[in-house]
């Protein structure tokens, strides 16, 4: 079942413990309410934390506002406190001189932080998952990245965390089906204008029917086998740096 494998995603990376308290990023679509639910469920299988919710309306849809609603009501409905924030992301972009993806990504990340001081949590969870680390990967290497590109999204990254980082997309719309749960669907992610949209909905597709069916599974492996070896050479490094240490005190 899925909230196993989300569940031990959790308990072997220590990315909950008890008496944390989670501030979760949650849209409303597919991706961040199975994550919502699916920590619901961990919660009440004992695991002892606290969740909070930050939800941020971008206003640049028109159905937006059905989105912050859907995200209210469902918190509401299980009792669990949120913050919804509203930005005018193309106004700022504007304002910012930056691009409305970057815009967005900073509003939300801004927001998460300032909800997470209020509450007094110790930790954000985003609902990054495997076909997200895949699509970063590409534009990483599209941008000529070095072995750190390769390693995609963290799992782990200072107060951040992605239970759901093992997960593929059609693994949460699965249990969202199974679960009832009724997402919201941005509509943005079909058009062609962002290139993560480009990767998403024309290149993968295209390399897993004409080379490769498994390409998220194949890059997944890459992000997983660079992030090991990243590791030792960063222990490599360090051992030189203590031996140079130790030779410079012997002379």
């Amino acid at each position: 079942m899925l909230i196993e494998k989300i569940e031990n995603n959790i308990i072997k990376n220590k990315l909950i413990e008890s008496g944390d308290s989670i501030v979760v990023g949650v849209s409303g679509g597919p991706d961040s309410i199975c994550l919502l639910h699916a920590l619901e469920q961990i919660k009440n299988r004992g695991l002892d934390f606290r969740i909070t919710v930050a939800h941020i309306n971008h206003m640049i849809r028109v159905n937006a506002i059905l989105d912050e609603e859907y995200v209210e009501n469902y918190c509401q409905k299980h009792a669990i406190p949120v913050f919804i924030k509203r930005v005018e992301v193309e106004k700022f972009a504007r304002q910012n001189k930056i691009g409305t993806e970057e815009a967005g990504r900073k509003v939300r990340y801004d927001f998460f932080e300032e909800v997470k001081e209020k509450v007094g949590a110790n930790k954000i969870a985003t609902a990054h998952n495997s076909n997200d680390n895949a699509e970063t990967i590409i534009l990483n290497i599209l941008r000529g990245c070095g072995l750190d590109g390769l390693k995609g999204i963290e799992r782990k990254n200072g107060i951040f965390i992605r239970p759901l980082i093992d997960i593929e997309r059609r693994e949460i719309e699965a249990y969202c089906g199974e679960n009832n749960l009724n997402p919201r669907i941005d509509e943005t992610n079909s058009e062609l204008i962002y290139q993560r949209n480009k990767v998403r909905n024309i290149m993968i597709p295209y390399v897993e029917k004409e080379f490769n069916e498994n390409f998220v599974g194949t890059l997944n492996r890459l992000s997983r086998n660079s992030k090991r070896r990243s590791g030792l050479y960063g222990k490599k490094d360090k051992s030189a740096v203590f031996r140079h240490s130790k030779a410079r005190r012997g002379r």
